[in-house]
């Protein structure tokens, strides 16, 4: 009897053993678990599903045979001899490879990837299969490039298929298989003699994480944060507490757990009431917004590899783990740690209660942020001084809402409903353990979901969730908002995926809405480079080699090579059309850099097809739409209006608006339609009748800045040319055959130019900062190269550069003595000397000129600042090799640029740093500002700052008003100027914090104009914000309290007597009176003349009835006189009445008039008890009249000094008298 397959999954069902709640593994063999007693997964995603643990352990080895594997794989090579076809089994067929990339994929599954983590024999065979796969590839890929020639289209096509498919199998074998264990083991010591299948998989999630956010840096890296949240039950958390006890770690749990402030290696801890369980969440940040790709990850790794606390928190059974990172690009806020993501909804009171643990990060900004943070100030508290980032009214807001009785799911969706501008939101919290909160709103932000067999990941681009899954799905919330939430408890898959938008109205999900990504992990790693840019560049002689791969063959007969595209390249209608003469009209279109390959695409047409009656040009995919062609169905341009044009549309990723909708807008109107594109299956494919793929059809650009896909888009471009040129019959077959010849050298001769590096460097760390005005120059197909080096030398070094025709640059602006990169490789003779010619008038002008030409050119040597003699190429073809040493150039430029970003980052932090270490001492802002060790690390640092500024160290980018004003903060800071003269220069009052506000501002200006982060290009992302800790000051006193009452503020007051005043006050009981001086006609200096008065205009208290001698005689003299001269405050006796004074000189308020004493302040003082001050604080009060006691007494040979003498006196006569006389109270004493 034959069964159904549904009957027989009813039978194998019935033979099933049923657990509910039970670990997996703690399952036996042939168990259907549901829902399995397992922590949610990784990321800010969790996983949630109905589990059956149906395989053993065996049955996977014996799965990855690496005997069996390599067997098979080495007996289906490529044949030895061209003449024989290559076999259908070629590297054990598709059938064969593809089952075989699944089960290497199944490992990354967490019951997978225990069995091999626990099992070294396991992992060696994994090692040897790994090896063994590495050098099958090696060889056949040479192999492969030797055969080519000889091999038919659909064999090329096929080994090439299988070849990247057996590359994506050996990198996810080595890469994210192998690396990882090695990466969670560097990650987790503990696990290596502790191995928990709980504490794997908690360090598994971290790290897939980690390696998520650490490729995510390429869009903005000046800071990265991780928020790991573990969720136990009330029994284990008391168990883990004495796990701490016995450890010695209590103390510094207690030190980290619950700060006011979510810094690096703070922990929240919170226990729900009712919910018997309890929430630790780890938190690690770092915050800088100079270095380079991967530095803030590793930063954070070593912090998670030295938590003794979280390495102890994975060896516990974790009922809810989630976890959540963000790298961050600041456009509110300061670059700091404490605005670093994620931010909570710890308000600055602690009366203030908090419903639980909210961690929340922020891609784009909360425009009506400032609107928010008033309404929640008025409501609640001012939020802390330290935090100015959009991102901490999310936390707050929820928070909000969750007072006012709203469930945490619905406090979520009021919150995101409140937000202005386009954003995308993750927040997890202990109000709902195992869930992510997901949102997205607008355009230019995105969150997708990767869905793995066992876990959610989500990330803001979808390279962050490829080496997890292939599979995901993407937030669609441009118009009404999306919200998603992922919840460990769910179904799992698509369908344990909870939608709906900001309004509530649910999305409904299926299957059908899941995409596959055409992209590994491979295609985007940076692979040991510095930078993208530079591995792309690296790279783009194989871009090419794989542009011309299957493009022409040799004929058997001739010898000669003929051009070999099929018909899903050029349909035969369109081939008919062209040689029927249908198609008179041939356009190039493209959109930034495509647009410019475009331009080169169509010179190397013209050059073809010379002297054809075909109209060949090239023009931006934005003009095409907008100008030349009116809505079909119009009397000038109907459906057919463009029945005799060819539209050839080049793109790099097939998405670019522009270009996509000039291509719908040409075939309305009857155009035919060609696509030279990089990315298979995009939209541009599927518009197009054609497409003429770039290198594989699968390479990514990391770096903003593109590179390969122009010079694979030129390459592309030649091939088509030369292809249309022989179904015209424009040329003779000895003629493509040369030029095909000539391309196929191209890859070599880029190598070529690829170990010119270090002098491309030289060049540019030489003259790239002492030049202001660039500008790139090229003639004839050359005109190309200076377009697109223009681009990319705008977008790295941040300028503002002109591309010009190189006999025009002379006309122009050479006044402006600019450096000029002259394109002139493969230049015909006849043109090459006018160009030699305008190159040595441009030197004549003090221009730097910068050549780049063909070997065994020397005339251009005399004239240029420096050459570039790169392998000979044909005119026609220079645009290819000539762009790419511009590139270079560029590259080196901006890292020459960035370079002096670093001397002021390092300075800046220093000195941060050197302040921080006085707060901790204790040590106000007037101390450290005073400090004599402060001022000397200023003064080394103008030093080095002047230094390079004589030698010309700094790019002109800095700008002449930062330089200025940096030589001044260095003078003022090192007490090199007057105090008093800083409201001139800076517009402020010289208060200590307006002093060191203004220098890290003016550090953060600096540091700005330099930096350069080469990938992520800054009009590409968001705009640096650079901050650095807030400085604050705040009086409090009896002194002060005076000050306050006669409207003095502390700015009018010089930093050093802030100081004294302050230590002063540690002395003094009471004011009994006051008397308001004003002085008048001090010269311009503040210097008394014979002009100068004193007027009293304001008596108080005990004095009020007192007459004093100015109010009859206005001439400034006697002590009063020396205190103006000097400046200094006074503390003594009245002459007249004998009288405690402290005299205050007050500076004017007037910028003006900054620098002049304007008042003098008269205070009639008691003093305290001399028991009742310290003797620290009498020290720290007398100030140097300290130092004067104790060499005086110190003369006295027969006493030897202790600081306890002065407890001897009282404090009238300690302060009241002069030096001299307390001198003798304290030796009459000691007799």
């Amino acid at each position: 009897m034959a069964f159904t397959p549904a009957q027989k999954i009813f039978k194998q069902l019935c033979h099933l053993k049923l657990a509910v709640g039970k670990s997996l593994y703690n399952a036996a063999p042939h168990t259907l678990v549901l829902f399995p007693d397992q922590p949610n997964q990784l990321n800010c995603g969790i996983s949630a599903f109905v589990a059956y643990k149906g395989v053993s352990d065996t049955t996977v080895a014996e799965a990855f045979s690496t005997e069996k594997i390599l067997e098979t794989l080495t007996a289906n090579r490529l044949p030895k001899d061209t003449g024989q076809a290559v076999p259908d089994n070629y590297m054990g067929g598709a059938a064969w490879l593809s089952p075989l990339m699944e089960q290497i994929r199944r490992l990354k599954q967490e019951a997978e990837f225990i069995a091999l983590y626990s099992d070294q024999n396991k992992i060696n065979n994994m090692v040897e299969l790994s090896a063994g796969l590495d050098r099958i590839i090696l060889e056949e890929s040479a192999h492969f490039k030797a055969m080519t020639p000889g091999l038919s289209a659909p064999e090329v096509e096929m080994v090439a298929d299988r070849l990247e498919v057996l590359k994506d199998i050996h990198w996810c074998l080595e890469k994210e298989i192998l690396d990882n264990i090695n990466a969670i083991k560097s990650l987790a010591p503990r696990l290596n003699s502790n191995c928990s299948n709980t504490g794997l998989l908690i360090f598994k999630r971290i790290n897939a994480v980690l390696n998520s956010i650490d490729r995510l840096e390429v869009r903005g890296r000046d800071s990265a944060g991780i928020s790991i949240m573990c969720t136990l039950s009330g029994s284990e958390f008391e168990r883990y507490k004495h796990v701490l006890e016995n450890e010695g770690l209590t103390q510094v749990f207690k030190e980290r757990a619950n700060q006011t402030l979510l810094t690096n290696n703070t922990i929240s801890v919170n226990t729900i009431p009712g919910s018997h369980s309890t929430t630790v969440c780890f938190v690690y940040k770092f915050a800088a917004e100079i270095g380079a790709l991967g530095d803030n990850i590793a930063f954070i790794r070593s912090q998670i590899r030295n938590d003794h606390l979280l390495q102890l928190m994975a060896e516990f059974p974790i009922d809810a783990n989630s976890v959540s990172a963000h790298t961050r690009w600041a456009s509110i806020g300061d670059i700091s740690v404490p605005n670093c993501h994620p931010v909570d909804n710890t308000p600055t009171d602690s009366n203030i209660s908090k419903s639980g643990i909210i961690h929340v990060c922020l891609n784009g900004d909360i425009d009506n942020y400032l609107e928010l943070k008033t309404e929640y100030e008025a409501r609640y508290d001012k939020i802390h001084p330290e935090i100015n980032t959009d991102t901490k009214l999310i936390p707050l807001q929820i928070e909000h809402h969750l007072k006012l009785g709203a469930t945490i799911e619905e406090a979520f969706r009021l919150s995101v409903n409140e937000f202005e501008g386009s954003h995308a939101i993750s927040m997890h919290t202990d109000l709902a353990p195992g869930k992510l909160f997901l949102a997205q709103k607008g355009s230019g932000q995105a969150i997708f979901v990767g869905i793995a067999p066992d876990h959610y990941i989500a990330a803001s681009e979808l390279y962050g969730v490829v080496e997890e899954t292939q599979n995901y799905i993407k937030l669609n919330g441009e118009d009404k908002g999306q919200i998603v939430i992922l919840d460990q408890h769910s179904a799992g898959g698509i369908h344990g995926i909870k939608s709906y938008y900001y309004d509530k109205q649910p999305i409904e999900l299926s299957e059908t809405d899941v995409q596959t990504s055409q992209i590994t992990s491979r295609d985007i790693d940076r692979q040991g480079f510095p930078h993208y840019f530079l591995k792309e560049i690296s790279e783009s002689p194989l871009s090419v080699e794989k542009t011309l791969e299957n493009k022409f063959k040799q004929n058997p007969g001739s010898g000669l090579l003929n051009i070999n595209l099929d018909s899903t390249i050029i349909p035969e209608h369109l081939e008919t059309g062209l040689k029927s003469g249908t198609f008179n009209k041939i356009y190039f279109i493209g959109q930034g850099t495509a647009a410019i390959a475009a331009q080169g695409c169509a010179d190397l047409l013209i050059h073809f097809l010379e002297g054809q009656p075909i109209d060949i040009r090239a023009l931006k995919s934005s003009e095409l739409s907008g100008f030349p062609i009116l809505e079909c169905g119009n009397d000038a341009f109907g459906a057919g209006a463009m029945a005799d044009t060819l539209v050839v549309a080049c793109s790099q990723s097939g998405t670019t608006t522009d270009t996509n909708r000039a291509v719908d807008m040409v075939k309305a109107c009857g155009a035919a339609t060609l696509a030279i594109v990089n990315r298979r299956d995009s939209d541009l494919t599927f518009k197009t009748d054609g497409v003429l793929y770039t290198s594989s059809g699968r390479d990514i650009e990391m770096s903003v800045a593109s590179t390969k896909a122009f010079y694979a888009q030129l390459t592309a471009g030649a091939i088509l040319g030369l292809h249309l040129t022989a179904i015209l019959n424009a040329r003779s077959e000895a003629y493509i055959s040369e030029q095909l010849h000539a391309l196929s050298t191209l890859p070599e001769k880029m190598q070529t130019i690829l170990k010119m590096k270090e002098k491309i460097k030289a060049s540019a760390d030489h003259v790239a900062v002492t030049k202001n005005y660039w500008a790139t120059v090229g003639s004839g197909a050359n005109k190309t190269s200076a377009d697109e080096i223009r681009i990319k030398l705008s977008e790295l070094c941040y300028k503002t550069i002109s591309s010009d025709f190189v006999e025009d640059k002379k006309h122009i602006d050479l006044s402006a003595e600019p450096l000029i990169i002259v394109c002139a490789a493969g230049t015909r003779e006849s043109v090459l000397g006018d160009i030699i010619k305008d190159t040595a008038i441009f030197n004549a002008h003090k221009a730097c000129p910068i050549v780049i030409t063909s070997e065994g050119e020397n005339r251009f040597d005399r004239y240029a600042e420096y050459v570039f003699k790169i392998p000979e190429i044909q005119e026609q073809f220079a645009p290819i090799l000539t762009t790419l040493v511009g590139h270079l150039w560029g590259y080196y430029a901006a890292l020459a640029i960035n370079e002096k970003s670093r001397f002021f980052y390092d300075a800046r932090t220093t000195i941060q740093e050197t302040i921080a270490d006085f707060k901790k001492q204790g040590r106000d802002d007037y101390e450290v500002l005073l400090e004599s060790s402060f001022r000397e690390k200023i003064a080394e640092f103008y030093n080095r700052f002047s230094q390079r500024r004589r030698a010309g160290g700094f790019p002109v980018a800095i700008g002449l008003n930062t330089i200025t004003n940096t030589t001044l903060l260095l003078k003022y800071l090192s007490g090199r100027l007057p105090v008093r003269d800083f409201e001139i220069d800076f517009g402020i009052k010289g208060t200590p914090a307006n002093m060191f506000a203004t220098f890290f501002e003016t550090m953060g200006q600096a540091i700005n104009a330099t930096a350069r982060p080469v990938d992520a290009i800054k009009h590409q992302a968001k705009t640096v914000t650079v901050g650095t800790s807030r400085i604050s000051e705040s009086f409090e006193g009896v002194v002060f309290d005076e000050l306050a009452a006669h409207n003095i503020q502390i700015s009018q007051l010089t930093n050093k007597n802030v100081l004294v005043i302050k230590n002063l006050q540690e002395i003094i009981s009471t004011v009994h009176g006051t008397l308001l001086y004003k002085i008048s006609g001090l010269s311009l200096l503040g210097n008394v003349t014979d002009e100068t008065r004193i007027e009293l205009v304001v008596k108080t208290g005990a004095l009020e009835s007192e007459t004093s001698r100015v109010e009859t005689d206005p001439r400034l003299m006697g002590t009063k006189n020396i205190i103006v001269r000097e400046g200094n405050v006074y503390i003594g006796k009245g002459r007249k009445d004998n009288r405690n004074i402290l005299v205050i000189p007050v500076i004017s308020a007037s910028s003006s008039s900054s620098n002049i004493i304007e008042y003098l302040l008269s205070l009639n003082v008691g003093f305290k008890a001399s028991e009742e001050v310290s003797l620290l604080k009498k020290i720290k009060a007398l100030g140097g009249k300290y130092g004067r006691l104790k060499d005086w007494i110190l003369e006295t040979k027969s006493i030897t000094w202790d600081d306890k003498y002065l407890n001897l006196v009282d404090i009238d006569t300690l302060f009241g008298a002069t030096a001299e006389k307390a001198v003798e109270a304290i030796i009459k004493e000691l007799k």
